[in-house]
């Protein structure tokens, strides 16, 4: 580039003198702020991508196969066609049997299928050992149903005992272990498989077309889709499903799903991403800030001999690509390691047992070195224009900081003209007496922070941000109420129930305690409160007043023409009918009508929830003072009065809707009187216990759940505890660490301020002790220079803390359920008292190492 007037190329020259500049000793802290600018975004890139593949992976493994849809409950003749659509790149099928037998399956459900070598693949059950079954009396099992049914130490060749269910009976064999796999706990069912021959023989596959009805499942296939790619799914899918008229039987893999970040995923890592960024460029702009001011006399001299500004402005950006190059490179090496670090601690937010994915993925390193690049390039926009826009004579003339002089030779803004001449017009012809007052090394620092504000409101933003950050983080953690936390899953100490029940896992069994469980429950000691909840699903028969307002909402497009079609046709709908006591039913939140326990207790009255399933889930079917008439066991009919329309605490409730997710609710001794009969097996049993026995009482229940009746589960307070204890642990983890790093960065841009302040006025300093001003009174003076910068980042901090706190916290929170909006400043408050004391010790120490050489020798080399 020959940007003189005569031709001159000084492109090498430029080079070589960015080149030498690295060489002045000024550099460390530049290196050290873009490596660290570095490590942030390596850490959060890595922690958001690694996070992600694990969270797919997991929804996998829950989900139950890796393909990218499903169509379930088809014949073999619907197979055929859809196999051979050209939007589909390749199948996996499986045809069911039913699902296997006994008191070993109750915590495990797992189905008998067979399945080809694709589906088994794709739904991980590939066997690892031994091979997929062939001949008629093969199976293939994992691990974890082995053990299950005894066989621990089974091994291929192994003969294996089986019962399974299917439509038309029970099948008991025994077959030849040919394949085994690890399984996973994580998933929805565990599988068996068995072969062709056996599967051609028991449970043949359907021909024909069909239906919704999926009450029949022996014969039917499920097949899985693999697309010719992962975009647009749901498109391609709902296509098909209209295609081959198959409505909600095919689905999206939830896995993919994820491709598109959430609202607050995306929110997340752009605040993480904005804090970093922000913090970055606080320390890098200062840092070549006072490297351009300490060294403009040299830029000044350039342009004397000839340099251009632009020429100056490559100088400075030359210098930042080196700086890159040396700092980019070790955050890289460090945010990566410590993002793997933090992601087990969060991915155990979502799941105990989820593995975390490791991976390399070349974006995560790509982005931090663009977003770092940015950051440095952006920090050094501003000093290298006043390195370029300098003029030699202001160059050599130039200070860092404004002296009183120059202070008072700078004109007022309306000092000109008529306004200038009216002023001295207006000024006294005898100098006023002017008093003596004494200077003080406090005074001194107030006017040293005044001579550089610019210095002054980076160095305080910069700590403010990382105690915003930390009052942030810990008003957010302190806001977690452990009572709604534990409110989804119990509403007291434990909650028993079916395996099924507890897991939401079908066919669910809503009578699975029995009266023995109950006799030892109740003889626990330290018991102070024992209830049951009674559930089944029942058809209710709907009256003219229903169907007339289920068209209502089609016509309002709240409930789909069609299904409204069908519950005319139907007349009836399933609904899930429940008997609390009086206990339980005070836990119920009424949102129309009142309780009215009198009516509802002696059997007049009846409690209705919303259709959970219709629309937002908000409407209501029924409502206070309509009649609902339930058919009775025994045949006979009773009518009972709608009192009020009311919400039950997921902790009560059933894990599942039927239908609309219409509910209804009698009283305990009602629905004894409905069923006809006083033995009833309730579906959850809910008690209370003293602190003194809590630990006892849950080890009596999980030897009990283990040992004696493996059937049943429960949840407990004492696990729901130490899960919440590693939610706000990880909260506390990942933001600990990012404020560290933060007030980390803060130290820094005081240290590297407070340094060159005071090796920029050293000359000063020495003429102040010239003129007998002692070491204690300097070191005095630097301190309340630091404590300066302390108190100003407080005050910054208490307000925007506040702020934050108000608006920010309390929007995030107020997205989780078992969120109870805190105020507090407390962490500034404390941390308070660190920052003076590290901005009072620096200074001191500053000042020590200037104060090795005496003043005279100070005088000298500054001149």
């Amino acid at each position: 580039m020959t940007d003189l007037l005569f031709g001159n190329n000084n492109t090498e020259i430029s080079k070589k003198l960015a080149r030498r500049s690295l060489k002045s000793g000024k550099n460390t802290i530049a290196i050290l702020a873009i490596m660290l600018s570095a490590l942030l975004f390596t850490s959060l890139f890595t922690i958001a991508l690694t996070l992600f593949t694990s969270l797919q992976q997991n929804e996998m493994r829950t989900s139950g196969s890796s393909a990218h849809g499903v169509v379930k409950h088809i014949t073999a003749d619907e197979y055929t066609r859809i196999a051979s659509d050209d939007r589909i790149k390749a199948t996996g099928v499986s045809v069911v049997f039913g699902y296997a037998s006994g008191d070993c399956f109750s915590k495990l459900p797992t189905e008998v299928r067979y399945a080809d070598e694709n589906y088994a693949r794709w739904t991980f059950i590939f066997p690892y050992e031994g091979q997929m079954p062939e001949k008629a009396k093969d199976m293939a099992a994992s691990r974890l149903v082995l053990e299950a049914m005894g066989y621990e130490d089974a091994r291929i060749g192994d003969p294996v005992s089986l019962t399974f269910s299917t439509d038309t009976g029970e099948i008991s064999d025994t077959f030849t272990l040919c394949g085994i796999w690890d399984g996973d706990q994580a998933g929805y069912r565990q599988t068996i498989l068995l072969s062709r021959p056996y599967m051609e023989q028991f449970a043949p596959p359907v021909s024909g077309t069909s239906t919704a009805d999926v009450s029949q499942v022996t014969g039917y296939l499920d097949v899985l889709l693999m697309l010719p790619s992962s975009w647009h799914i749901g498109d391609t899918l709902d296509t098909l499903a209209s295609d081959y008229a198959f409505g909600d039987r095919i689905n999206v893999n939830s896995a993919y799903l994820m491709e598109g970040v959430g609202i607050s995923g995306a929110l997340s890592i752009l605040a993480g991403i904005l804090i970093i960024f922000t913090a970055g460029y606080l320390l890098i702009y200062n840092v070549f800030y006072i490297s351009i001011a300490q060294d403009i006399r040299f830029y000044g001299m350039l342009k004397t001999l000839g340099a251009t500004s632009r020429q100056l402005k490559k100088i400075v950006y030359r210098k930042a690509c080196r700086l890159c190059a040396a700092g980019i490179p070790l955050g890289l090496l460090l945010g990566w390691p410590a993002g793997r670090l933090l992601v087990p601690a969060i991915a155990r937010m979502f799941s105990k047992q989820m593995p975390v994915v490791t991976t390399w993925n070349p974006l995560i390193f790509a982005a931090a070195i663009l977003f770092s690049v940015c950051v440095v390039f952006i920090s050094c926009r501003k000093p290298a224009r006043m390195a370029a826009k300098v003029s030699p004579v202001e160059a050599v003339k130039y200070v860092d900081v404004k002296t009183d002089q120059e202070m008072q030779k700078k004109p007022h803004p309306k000092a000109s003209g008529k306004y200038r001449a009216t002023r001295r017009a207006k000024q006294p012809s005898v100098m006023t007496e002017r008093r003596p007052h004494r200077v003080t090394p406090t005074m001194l620092a107030v006017e040293n922070l005044k001579r550089s504000k610019k210095k002054v409101i980076i160095v305080t933003l910069s700590f403010a941000l990382s105690l915003v950050l930390l009052n942030s983080v810990y008003a957010y953690v302190t806001s977690f109420d452990f009572d709604k936390f534990v409110a989804d899953y119990t509403l007291t100490d434990f909650t028993v129930a079916d395996a099924t029940v507890i897991n939401n896992t079908e066919p669910l069994n809503t009578s699975g305690i029995d009266n023995d469980f109950i006799l030892q429950a109740q003889q626990l000691e330290g018991l102070e409160s024992l209830s049951n909840v009674y559930a089944q699903f029942i058809n209710l028969p709907l009256d003219d007043l229903a169907l007339q307002r289920l068209y209502d909402l089609a016509k309002q497009s709240v409930l789909s023409e069609e299904d409204a079609g069908n519950y005319l046709v139907r007349g009836a709908c399933s609904v899930c009918l429940y008997g609390l006591d009086q206990w339980a039913a005070g836990n119920v939140r009424v949102l129309e009508g009142d309780l009215s326990s009198e009516r509802w207790q002696n059997g007049e009255g009846i409690y209705v929830t919303p259709m959970s399933m219709v629309g937002s889930g908000t409407q209501s079917l029924y409502h206070p003072g309509d009649t609902v008439t339930l058919n009775q066991d025994d045949g006979s009919e009773k009518t009972y009065t709608v009192l009020a329309v009311v919400e039950i605490p997921n902790a009560l409730r059933v894990p599942m809707y039927m239908d609309m997710g219409t509910e209804l609710v009698l009283s305990s001794e009602e629905y004894e009187k409905f069923r006809g009969t006083d033995d009833l097996s309730p579906m959850k049993t809910v008690f209370n216990v003293d602190d003194k026995h809590m630990e006892d009482v849950h080890q009596w229940l999980k030897d009990y759940t283990e040992n004696v009746q493996i059937s049943l589960d429960y949840v407990s307070k004492v696990t729901l505890k130490e899960t919440f204890g590693g939610l706000t642990a990880m909260y506390r983890l990942v933001g600990g660490t990012l404020c560290a790093i933060l007030a980390l960065i803060g130290i820094l841009n005081f240290i590297n301020s407070m340094m060159t302040s005071i090796l920029s006025r050293c000359r000063e300093i020495a003429m102040l002790q010239s003129v007998g001003m002692t070491g204690r009174q300097v070191r005095t003076m630097l301190i309340c220079e630091g404590v300066g910068y302390a108190v100003l980042g407080t005050i910054c901090a208490v307000a925007l803390s506040g702020i934050a706190c108000m608006t920010i916290v309390r929007t995030m929170g107020n997205e989780l359920s078992y969120f109870t909006w805190r105020f507090t400043l407390w962490p500034v408050a404390l941390c308070t008292l660190s920052l003076l004391a590290v901005t009072a010790l620096i200074p001191v120490i500053c000042y020590k190492y200037i104060s090795r050489q005496t003043v005279v020798e100070r005088l000298r080399m500054a001149e």
